[in-house]
């Protein structure tokens, strides 16, 4: 027989499935229009703070903080789309797109230019909006090939973008935000 430390579960404090994702080019620091990246899967997603300390060394360490800030974006895309995938490497590949032939050009850039991220979760009638200002990739364009006799052949396009602190944001929200809305 199970024994439960919870009696109850608040099933409104639930996050379930995954998130739509968008990226937007910003302005001044303020995001544009969102753009939809495609069909993929959010695989996680996280704060990360690096702590720093002054130690006395022979009395309590008199101060503490945080030295670094990120957050961090683990996601993979099926979608080829060279427009989207040139927005989110963020200047270091070149896009050349038409209705009939779509090329990346990739080598000889030394600049990123970072994009704003969002995903967005609806479970029921509670929206889930994360949202970081300045996020650039950790990597280069990377895609995982599959069998054709693979029970799911769909190629995957993994990407790992880091959001840093955008000092033009109001403090408490210069990395990101997440807000919970419900929908009437």
């Amino acid at each position: 027989m199970p024994v439960y430390q919870n009696s109850t579960v608040d099933s409104d404090k639930i996050v379930i499935g995954n998130y739509a994702l968008y990226t937007a080019v910003t302005s001044g620091g303020a995001a544009t229009t969102w753009t939809n990246i495609g069909a993929g899967i959010l695989n996680s997603h996280g704060y990360n703070m690096e702590k720093y300390d002054v130690q006395a060394g022979n009395a309590p360490d008199p101060i503490e903080g945080i030295s670094r800030e990120t957050y961090v974006f683990d996601f993979e895309l099926i979608e080829y789309d060279a427009t989207i995938l040139g927005l989110l490497m963020c200047g270091a590949v070149t896009v050349t797109a038409a209705t009939t032939l779509s090329t990346i050009q990739i080598g000889g850039k030394t600049t990123l230019t970072p994009v704003a991220f969002k995903a967005v979760n609806t479970t029921g009638t509670y929206v889930t909006t994360i949202i970081a200002h300045k996020v650039t990739p950790d990597t280069g364009l990377q895609f995982t090939s599959k069998s054709d006799n693979d029970s799911d052949p769909v190629n995957a396009m993994p990407l790992t973008m880091t959001a840093k602190v955008d000092a033009t944001k109001s403090a408490g929200s210069q990395l990101a935000s997440i807000t919970r809305t419900i929908v009437p």
